[in-house]
């Protein structure tokens, strides 16, 4: 599978490289890896995503500024391999891809649930990041790992897996990092950069989710909303919000953590979070509402009002709760 995919990468000149919605560590870790890489090797590489912007925090990385911005794409040259790159789904990132459409495709990834919608695939759920399968992919093809591109790959195996302490971290996990680590990588640098870079328009979004939190369902669930209105108020941006569903983790007893954020355009987006001993899953929660994941990652998207998302939430989830009960009385 890893040399497939090695394979594929080297048969085309030309890559298009897409990223998810709402574009995390792991995402653009792999992204800019895969950026360099191919650069290194002389192709025509181009980045494109939803998104309107990144977060501001991961602009130490290769290539942050050759990302654009794109709602829509045409895919329709057979010269040009298309790769996708921690999407569950094509639905994730840029539309106008046809499933049914032979066109060169490659998907790389690391969630569960990914439908494996392109020509080539490589997928394994058992990974801890999507950049720990392309570094995998980097080593199948003996491809240069430069300390940039080492760079990278560690930022996403490093916010994938929480610095190392989530669920998803294994032995394979640490080996490669060990492994950026002798390519160049400083973890108290790279530390620095990951964790410390909130900026103070971010702290007031926190410091209000914070404020909101629920916790309820004997201590085990802690959920919060953040409205549009917050982020125009505290002058800050959109991308000021990873790692605020992890932070109610750290509540005592709590086991399951969401965050619901309202979008200018009116849409709730969920981001879930759960750890061993819930009751269910995060990406379990999410996929009944048409989102996805992993089962302590993951999240999904409502289009109700505002108002409506915390106390449907609490309902679901108790609902939930109770049904688990019952199932193992």
């Amino acid at each position: 599978m890893m040399m497939r995919a090695s394979e594929t990468l080297r048969a085309y000149d030309t890559w298009v490289i897409f990223t998810h919605r709402k574009s995390d560590g792991d995402a653009l870790g792999s992204a800019t890896a895969l950026f360099e890489a191919g650069v290194n090797a002389g192709k025509s590489v181009s980045w494109y995503s939803p998104d309107e912007k990144l977060p501001e925090g991961y602009r130490y990385l290769a290539h942050f500024d050759d990302f654009r911005t794109r709602e829509n794409f045409a895919f329709n040259n057979d010269d040009t391999l298309y790769v996708f790159l921690d999407c569950a789904t094509e639905v994730r990132s840029v539309s106008g891809y046809d499933v049914s459409a032979n066109i060169p495709t490659l998907n790389i990834d690391h969630h569960e649930d990914n439908t494996e919608y392109a020509r080539v695939n490589c997928v394994d759920g058992k990974a801890s990041s999507t950049c720990e399968v392309l570094y995998r992919i980097f080593r199948a093809g003996s491809w240069e790992i430069t300390p940039k591109i080492a760079e990278s790959l560690y930022t996403g195996i490093f916010t994938d897996t929480g610095g190392f302490v989530f669920s998803n971290t294994s032995k394979l996990t640490h080996e490669i990092a060990g492994e950026l680590i002798a390519l160049g990588v400083e973890p108290s640098i790279m530390a620095d950069r990951i964790s410390q870079n909130k900026s103070e328009p971010d702290f007031q979004i926190w410091s209000r989710a914070l404020s909101r939190v629920r916790v309820f369902g004997e201590g085990i669930f802690a959920i919060s909303m953040i409205y549009a209105e917050d982020f125009r108020e505290a002058g800050a941006d959109m991308t000021g919000t990873e790692g605020l569903s992890q932070m109610f983790m750290t509540l005592r007893g709590v086991k399951f953590a969401a965050v619901a954020t309202e979008y200018p355009d009116g849409t709730i987006r969920l981001s879930v979070r759960s750890r061993e001993g819930a009751p269910f899953g995060a990406g379990e929660f999410s996929r009944q509402f048409g989102g996805g994941g992993h089962e302590r990652a993951a999240g999904c998207t409502f289009n109700l009002p505002a108002h409506e998302v915390m106390s449907r939430l609490e309902a679901e989830i108790m609902r939930r709760y109770h049904e688990c009960n019952s199932t193992h009385q």
